[in-house]
């Protein structure tokens, strides 16, 4: 019997509907329009797909309903709101987390086309050729000056005003960035290569175990590639997501693995040492030749730092998240309520002013975190409730030839506890995708309660969580920190202890007056430079400030080799966004003056010399009055103590 115009139409769409899902992962390392368009078009085309396709979906209704659960979640809450915003749909259309949903449709639909076994050679080989996309696409950014993604879609020649590349050292005489493959942040394309390389990492030792050195050796290659690619992007929080969830699905499926290897020889010993040894001294040339990397390390235990402000952005969230557990604020009015509670800082410390300003207050840089603040604790819970299952699913994956290890997905538990992923449409559309490709394929082995990934989540979560309460704990008064430049890293280490914290904090400035820190006779007659405080006074718009700019000098009685000299340049600096905030910007001297120390307190005073705006717009005409300081008068022969300095709550050092 022939088949009838309807049914034919609606094979068509299914296959339209599977090939638009093929290109979309070719497309998604490539173009965000061009990757949503496939997404969207793959989800049309499936409404008139056969009706043995919505047979198949009943299967993912559960974990889809936890997604689709806490975005209507937040859609309710934003409904209860209704009357706290200014223009609703606008607002909602635009900024809401709600509005993503759309994007978690492709789960299914994904899984549904992956439970047919004809179209996984299909997928594989499309898996395979987005990976090196990403790949290729992120190597080649690393040795370009321009943001590859715009350069490319201006006829190869840079925009006016375009942000270039973060410069990240040169590598055999080649200049080197940061690489972001074809996306506009290093955030984006670090999530986009997660996705793989634990996958790629399994393959390697599948591998090793079926005894293929020629494949072993082509995917080493890759791993090595993409490993090298993947530190240099920067992305903290995703190396943690990509190394908790391989370590994850290694321990599960270490009896798959134990005592299938290789049996141990000496010859095969003295190989894995060699080639330890050569990856090792790899790594550690990059990491000697690479100073955005040995800064990223050394950043790791810090609270403040320039590209981490997770401090600041959680000081902010958390008490959104007491203040409406049940219901939330809302959707895309994360940054509108948090600006209310920095206003709360502020007015405690003026100094914290442009500090928490260019605090990226957008989202509370925690998936979970976001959307229990938004859509409140339940909205949370489903999210949690969905990453179990898919944990679930990643633990009985199995490691059949054919098959792409998808368990890279599973990175946005631990990286989503640093970062907003599942807000960010080129990561997270991709991840709902594979997702449902990772459920298709892989059959249902078990329904029953799994402690592994319960055990799991429940342990990371409780280690995220009470890191942060320690963390958190400390007073905003210890945690802000004036930035210090000076000619080495443990110089400035040395001269930010010396810096006293606000007034309020008795104790710790007592504590640290009392302390003796030395340096070398060379680093003491080193300048350095200490940030400041700003031209105009809160609120906004702002006022210029009347006060002179000051601050103490301690040198104590008992100090064997103690400066008696001091040279004070007062240097003006732009005030600006985040993105500046840490690299080069227009700086100009505005004066200098040289002081003769004497033991206990010396006051350096300074009264402004330019004729700036009255009142002004912040961050609009504010500068920023900093200070460079080199010592002198003091032995060259024997180690120098550094002194204390004041800068009082906002520069205006008090002798009481």
């Amino acid at each position: 019997m022939k088949p009838s115009f309807f049914s034919q139409i609606s094979e068509i769409s299914g296959k339209i509907s599977l090939h638009s899902l093929l290109l979309f992962l070719v497309a998604f390392p490539l173009s965000v329009s061009a990757s949503q368009i496939l997404a969207g078009l793959s989800i049309f085309c499936f409404i008139f797909s056969p009706k043995e396709n919505f047979q198949k979906i009943k299967t993912y209704l559960l974990p889809w309903g936890f997604i689709l659960g806490a975005y209507a979640l937040v859609f309710i809450s934003s409904l209860y709101h209704w009357e706290e915003y200014s223009n609703f749909w606008k607002t909602f259309t635009r900024q809401s987390e709600a509005g993503d949903f759309w994007l978690s449709i492709l789960f299914p639909i994904a899984a549904v086309h992956s439970s047919d076994e004809n179209n996984r050679k299909l997928i594989y080989k499309y898996l395979w050729i987005s990976f090196l996309l990403v790949l290729i696409s992120g190597i080649a950014s690393v040795f370009s000056e321009y943001r590859l993604g715009k350069f490319i879609s201006n006829g190869f020649t840079p925009a006016p005003g375009d942000r270039r590349q973060h410069p990240a050292g040169p590598l055999f005489g080649l200049e080197t960035y940061l690489p972001i493959g074809l996306m506009n942040t290093h955030l984006t394309y670090g999530g986009l290569i997660s996705f793989y390389i634990p996958g790629l990492a399994l393959l390697v030792l599948q591998k090793i175990k079926k005894k293929d050195f020629k494949l072993t050796l082509g995917f080493a290659v890759l791993l090595l590639l993409a490993s090298w690619v993947f530190l240099l992007n920067q992305s903290k929080s995703a190396w943690l997501g990509v190394l908790a969830v391989t370590l994850y699905f290694i321990l599960n499926k270490w009896r798959d693995f134990s005592g299938k290897f290789p049996r141990v020889t000496f010859t095969r010993i003295t190989i894995a040492i060699g080639l330890l040894i050569i990856l090792g001294g790899t790594v550690r040339f990059f990491y000697q030749k690479n100073w955005l990397l040995q800064r990223t390390l050394a950043q790791l235990t810090e609270i403040q730092t320039p590209e981490n402000q997770r401090y600041w952005i959680y000081k902010l969230s958390l008490p959104l998240l007491a203040k409406n557990p049940i219901l939330g604020t809302g959707g895309g009015r994360f940054k509108e309520t948090s600006s209310e509670v920095s206003k709360s800082f502020i007015e405690k410390n003026e100094q914290l002013w442009y500090e928490l300003y260019i605090t990226p207050n957008k989202h509370a840089h925690n998936d979970i975190l976001e959307f229990a603040i938004v859509g409140g604790w339940l909205s949370g819970i489903l999210w949690i409730g969905f990453f179990y299952l898919l944990f679930r699913k990643i633990s009985d994956s199995s490691l059949e030839d054919g098959n792409f290890p998808l368990i890279g997905i599973g990175f946005i538990w631990v990286a989503g506890f640093f970062q907003c992923y599942l807000l960010d449409d080129e990561v997270a559309l991709p991840f709902f995708a594979l997702a449902g490709l990772l459920w298709g394929r892989e059959k249902e082995t078990s329904s029953k309660f799994s402690k592994t990934s319960a055990i799991f989540l429940g342990l990371t979560f409780l280690l995220n969580t009470s890191f942060w309460i320690w963390r958190l704990s400390i007073p905003a008064e210890l945690a802000y920190g004036r930035q210090v430049f000076a000619s080495s890293s443990p110089l400035a280490k040395k001269i930010e202890r010396r810096i006293l914290p606000f007034r309020n904090q008795r104790e710790e400035r007592e504590k640290r007056i009392l302390e003796t820190i030395s340096v070398l006779p060379s680093e003491g007659n080193s300048e350095f430079s200490i940030e400041g405080c700003l031209t105009h006074r809160y609120p906004n718009p702002a006022k210029l400030r009347e006060e002179d700019y000051s601050f103490g000098i301690y040198i104590s009685p008992t100090w064997k080799n103690s400066p008696t000299k001091m040279n004070v340049t007062v240097f003006s600096e732009e005030s600006f966004d985040e993105d500046k905030l840490y690299w080069s910007h227009r700086k100009y001297d505005l004066g200098m003056k040289e002081l003769d120390l004497k033991p206990g307190w010396n006051s350096f005073v300074w009264k402004e010399t330019l004729g700036l705006s009255k009142i002004t717009i912040f961050p609009d005409i504010v500068f920023f009055r900093s200070f460079k300081i080199r010592f002198g008068g003091f032995s060259p022969e024997k180690q120098m103590d550094l002194p204390v300095l004041d800068l009082g709550d906002l520069c205006d050092f008090k002798l009481k």
